[in-house]
């Protein structure tokens, strides 16, 4: 019988690509970083971080609970970073950077690259960034999702 995969059986294996240098590619799950990120269609390229965290990259880190997460910079401040989902509402403040696994450096939506510095992404995130915009997007975004299952 097929046994799900656990990222935490892959850990040491992510960590020791990126620190010789390498990237990793990864399949993130869940919703918390809809609509930028489907599970099980899009992807994203990890590499370590060697340059300082700044607001909107997209961080892979564990949490000391053995989680793992893929969310966004939010702040960072000498109390820690704050960090959210692009779906959520409510930030996950005092990540400490030593939880900080690597950097999510491509985007890849249906196997086609998103570029970072493109116009489209940078207009998502001009969007995402205003609280009263995200909400309202959320629910157009979701009320679309059901539409189309039905």
């Amino acid at each position: 019988m097929n046994e799900p995969i656990q990222l935490s059986d892959y850990d040491g294996l992510i960590r020791e690509v990126l620190a010789s240098g390498g990237q990793f590619r990864l399949y993130p799950r869940g919703t918390s970083m809809l609509p930028l990120l489907r599970q099980g269609r899009d992807s994203v390229a990890l590499r370590r971080v060697d340059s300082p965290i700044q607001k909107n990259d997209i961080l892979f880190y564990q949490r000391p609970d053995g989680s793992f997460v893929l969310h966004r910079v939010r702040a960072a401040t000498p109390e820690g970073l704050t960090l959210m989902g692009d779906n959520q509402t409510v930030p996950e403040r005092g990540v400490s950077p030593d939880w900080v696994i690597g950097r999510v450096t491509r985007i890849f939506r249906d196997d086609r690259e998103v570029a970072c510095d493109g116009f489209g992404y940078r207009l998502y995130l001009k969007l995402w960034q205003f609280t009263i915009s995200r909400g309202l997007l959320l629910k157009l975004y979701h009320f679309s999702e059901r539409r189309n299952a039905i």
